[in-house]
């Protein structure tokens, strides 16, 4: 295999910087920005689903850990997630998203939610570490981060106090999409485990924008979608 002059966290951290951009230009951000009163916040009962399976993601990605360079950074990284689920109920109740006995599911996931949900869950079943730093850490805490960066003054400019659950996530996800990424197999990005690597981060943000579509009531088809991996010529080391 090829060894790239360019580290690969260097051409990864690059990669998802691009993907994150596409992104963060969805309809779903441009209408949280927009956002004028907490009915524009429904998607928030989506929200909670994919942070129960991406919390127990991260526990399950700890419990299954043998290698020891990872281990104390997984069990962090679950520790630090476990409430989280709760936590956004808690609030949920506090501002009215929720009713006093109601369950945080009565409102069915959309099946572009639980369709990265599963991708999250999959991935630490059933894919090496490296695919998992790439999905759970690089790309998912990534567009969490940005996610957060957005939502968080918006409900602060409309009463809803981003405490908690919130306000755990903007203080975590900067480091969180670090973690272990500089541990991973060096490789170039023409090698097959460099192609492996683009292909999952574009996996994780091709599902990303189709959740937040489905969240702001878009069919899957109808906006830009995520550039093919093929196209991104500009991580190739000379």
């Amino acid at each position: 295999m090829q060894t790239s002059t360019i580290p690969t966290s260097h051409w990864l951290k690059k990669l998802q910087e691009d993907y994150s951009s596409i992104v963060r230009q969805s309809i779903f951000f441009k209408k949280v920005s927009e956002s004028s009163s907490p009915a524009d916040f429904n998607w928030i009962r989506q929200l909670y689903y994919l942070s129960c399976d991406f919390t127990a993601a991260v526990a399950l990605r700890y419990g299954g850990c043998q290698d020891p360079r990872f281990r104390d950074a997984f069990g962090e990284h679950a520790a630090e997630e476990v409430t989280h689920p709760a936590d956004l109920a808690e609030w949920m109740r506090e501002f009215g998203f929720l009713a006093a006995d109601e369950e945080p599911t009565s409102v069915p996931p959309t099946l572009e939610t639980l369709a990265i949900c599963a991708y999250l869950i999959r991935s630490v079943i059933r894919e090496p570490i490296a695919h998992q730093i790439i999905t759970i850490n690089l790309m998912s805490e990534s567009i969490a981060c940005d996610l957060f960066s957005t939502v968080n003054p918006k409900l602060a400019e409309l009463g809803l106090t981003p405490k908690g659950y919130w306000e755990a996530h903007a203080k975590a996800d900067m480091r969180h999409q670090i973690l272990g990424l500089d541990l991973i197999p060096q490789c170039d990005p023409d090698s097959s485990s460099g192609r492996a690597y683009v292909r999952t981060a574009w996996e994780v943000a091709s599902l990303f924008k189709q959740m937040f579509d489905s969240w702001s009531g878009i069919p899957v088809g109808q906006t830009l979608k995520i550039p093919d991996p093929t196209e991104f010529t500009l991580y190739r080391s000379a």
